[in-house]
């Protein structure tokens, strides 16, 4: 039964190590798909034919190669470009999330205190 156990673990910790450290060339692969060629319109660099494409690219490797992390990656190229340079661009509004958290905490808090109270 212990085997079983430390099996299942060991199967476990093999299919999400990966995903938790990226390697290289699956970081480039994501970014350069999330980053816009300014030269092609609606293109990504990684399926622009462009030599512009293709130096940013190579910019972007180098900095990965480097070891920058995501968030360093991020304020470089969108200091350089813009917002607009990222197809999927981070939202920092937390509103988006808390608004509708407080109004469902507030629906369940009254629900419950109608369902106990006693008339």
């Amino acid at each position: 039964m212990k085997n079983r156990y430390l099996t299942l673990l060991l199967l476990v910790l093999l299919f999400t190590l990966p995903s938790l450290f990226p390697d290289n060339e699956s970081r480039y692969e994501q970014w350069s798909k999330s980053l816009l060629c300014p030269v092609c319109q609606g293109e990504t660099i990684y399926d622009s034919p462009s030599e512009y494409a293709d130096d940013m690219g190579s910019i972007l490797l180098e900095q990965i190669n480097e070891g920058l992390t995501d968030d360093q990656i991020y304020t470089f190229w969108v200091s350089r470009y813009g917002e607009r340079i990222i197809t999927n661009p981070i939202n920092r509004n937390l509103e988006i999330l808390f608004i509708p958290l407080t109004l469902v905490f507030g629906f369940v808090l009254l629900f419950v205190r109608k369902l106990y109270v006693k008339k």
